[in-house]
């Protein structure tokens, strides 16, 4: 009895409009970090469907940074507090951590020893603490700015340096170390985004809403030049900067949904890269970008990757995924992942065919505009609901939404389909039947409780719908008309989840209360009574193909599988997901027991368990 986790497929970066994110590639050139939710993500440059997560952090993460050796990573989070790991073991040991602010940390930088650190952002009596890595000690003041530090940068050689730029348009520049205050530089006339000095130590450059790039002496801080100053510069502002290995160009990523390569001895653009793949302008907005030997990413606003080839000038390939929670999952007969999003995206990976080259792809066409709640597969047919009060169908064949939509009237918690695509929907006040074009063809209207979830038997002629009063009422459906034949009333709980044997005449019942009942369809008994473990909401249950096992998640953010033959045995993923797991799905072709899941993190998650 133990499980094995095989991928994690994580997520793209979390954004805000109007704020840069802060990608960083490992000195090694392997990986690359940014953070999302209360996590930092780790993943592959080369194949990004590797990837690993840190997850010790209490509050949502804003930037992590590597240190020059490699072998700790500093992250930040919105309450102020700088956790210092380790990198190289599994288990991400902590070093040490501290809160240098009070506020939000919006960047972080070490210094080449990787011994000394200074963080900034948001703060009441200061914007920015420099402090060592073993002692947290002091080593300078952070000083020179009234409003929020939004990047900083230490020159990697001796003397050190270090730079900032503040929401007060200017850049400081500071002695180090212990690292002083030396002078203002106020040649911004906006925000200033991003500082970054260069590898070799001569220049730093700075970036900000104006537009403007300027190029400064790394050693005295002296401005040399401005770099946008011709017909092909920036036409918004520019978020981030990133210098080539040589130090001899500039990488940066524009609100103008543009990214751009800058020859530093020349003054002058040598590549402009066209971002256009997201469905809205605002989300082509490129906010963040890195370059790391011969990779150069820009990241969008809608947290999209995109992989920039500078010989040719044109972008190599997109990373897509989700950045919002993923609230909803189903699973096609050849392992084909979909997942919904809190923000209405649907997203298929076709795990079964590429395994670990598995990428996101969105279901193209008219989507749902609010959260998924739920998905179901049958047949080549990915069924959808949302928010929005809508069902939608999509194929499998080439992702795309088929146009064919029904309104549900009310607000769709769930959805489900039988072998002869018969569909039904639970609503907060109904249930309704479609055919297989999604035409209505039966509603539960008013059924004198509130219905909560609802599934339907393989043949498609019983429907268990489970209602916030603890009960799951069973009904026939014969020609639309729904025929009450039974409930199930031993739940403690509102009823949250329900999943109906492939084979058998059994159905098993997950409640609020984190209990699982097994019962008998046919005499209305409970089977198994003892799968009581979870200690909060059941949120997602599914049978295997075989019928024997039931995987079952919750919002305790664990995953449990049960062994039907015996009852008391059972396999724990604990901590399978932060703060919660929305959805999980045993897999089809996989030779043992294989499971997908889903959670509040917005990762997609592949175990094998053994028994």
């Amino acid at each position: 009895m133990s499980y094995t986790k095989k991928y994690t497929f994580a997520p793209l970066p979390y954004t805000v409009r109007g704020e840069s994110i802060k990608l960083e590639a490992d000195p090694k050139g392997k990986t690359f970090a940014y953070t999302n939710g209360k996590s930092v993500f780790m993943r592959d440059l080369e194949n990004p469907s590797f990837a690993t997560e840190y997850v010790g952090h209490k509050a949502q993460t804003t930037v992590a940074r590597y240190s020059p050796s490699g072998y700790y990573m500093a992250s930040g989070d919105a309450h102020g507090n700088v956790r210092m790991w380790d990198t190289v073991n599994e288990e991400h040991i902590l070093k040490n951590e501290c809160r240098p602010i009070s506020g939000k940390i919006k960047d972080i930088a070490w210094d080449s020893e990787s011994k000394r650190l200074i963080a900034v952002g948001e703060g009441k009596e200061s914007f920015g603490h420099a402090f060592t890595l073993d002692s947290l000690s002091s080593v300078g003041e952070i000083t020179g700015h009234s409003k929020v530090i939004n990047s900083v940068s230490i020159r990697q050689q001796r003397p050190f340096r270090a730079v900032t730029a503040s929401d007060d348009m200017t850049v400081a520049f500071f002695n180090g170390v212990p690292f002083k205050y030396a002078k203002t530089i106020r040649d911004h006339t906006r925000f200033v985004h991003t500082v970054q000095f260069s590898p070799n130590g001569d220049f730093f450059a700075s970036a900000g809403a104006d537009g403007k790039i300027f190029l400064y002496d790394g050693k005295t801080g002296d401005k040399i030049d401005e770099l946008t100053t011709g017909e092909d510069s920036h036409k918004g502002s520019v978020f981030a900067l990133a210098w080539s290995p040589d130090s001899t160009q500039l990488l940066s990523s524009s609100a103008d949904c543009t990214a751009k390569i800058w020859d530093i001895n020349g003054k002058a653009v040598v590549n402009t890269f066209d971002i256009n793949s997201a469905v809205s302008a605002v989300d082509n907005q490129q906010v963040g970008n890195l370059w790391k030997g011969d990779y150069l990413i820009t990241a969008s606003l809608s947290g999209e990757f995109s992989y920039l080839d500078k010989n040719s000038g044109k972008v190599s390939r997109h990373i897509d995924g989700h950045s919002k929670a993923i609230t909803a999952l189903t699973v096609s007969e050849d392992d084909t992942l979909f997942t919904g999003s809190y923000d209405g995206r649907v997203f298929g990976w076709k795990y079964g065919a590429e395994g670990d080259h598995t990428k996101a792809e969105r279901i193209e066409g008219e989507g749902h505009g609010n959260q998924v709640t739920s998905l179901a597969f049958k047949q080549n047919e990915l069924l959808s609901v949302a928010m929005d009060d809508t069902v939608r169908q999509a194929s499998n064949d080439n992702f795309k939404f088929s146009g064919k939509i029904a309104t549900t009237g009310s607000l769709p918690s769930s959805i489900t389909v039988s072998e002869n695509k018969t569909t039904v929907v639970a609503t907060n006040e109904s249930v309704i039947a479609y055919d297989d074009k999604l035409e209505k063809i039966g509603q539960l209207e008013k059924p004198g409780f509130a219905p909560s979830v609802a599934d339907i038997s393989p043949d498609g002629k019983t429907v268990y719908v489970g209602g916030q009063d603890n009960k799951v009422r069973v009904y026939e459906l014969s020609n639309g008309n729904f025929t009450e034949a039974g409930e199930l009333s031993k739940n403690l709980g509102n009823i949250t989840a329900l999943a109906v044997h492939p084979e058998e005449n059994l159905i098993a019942v997950g409640d609020s209360v984190g209990k699982i009942f097994i019962y008998d369809t046919e005499s209305k008994e409970t089977k198994i009574q003892s799968w009581v473990f979870h200690t909060s909401r059941i949120t997602s249950l599914d049978w295997s193909k075989c019928g024997q096992f039931l995987v079952s998640g919750s919002i305790d953010t664990n995953i449990y599988v049960w062994n039907r033959d015996k009852p008391f045995k059972k396999v724990a993923i604990k901590n399978a997901h932060v703060d919660a797991v929305n959805s999980v799905h045993f897999l089809s072709n996989a030779s043992g027991l294989s499971i997908a899941s889903v959670g509040q993190d917005a990762a997609v998650r592949v175990w094998d368990v053994a028994f």
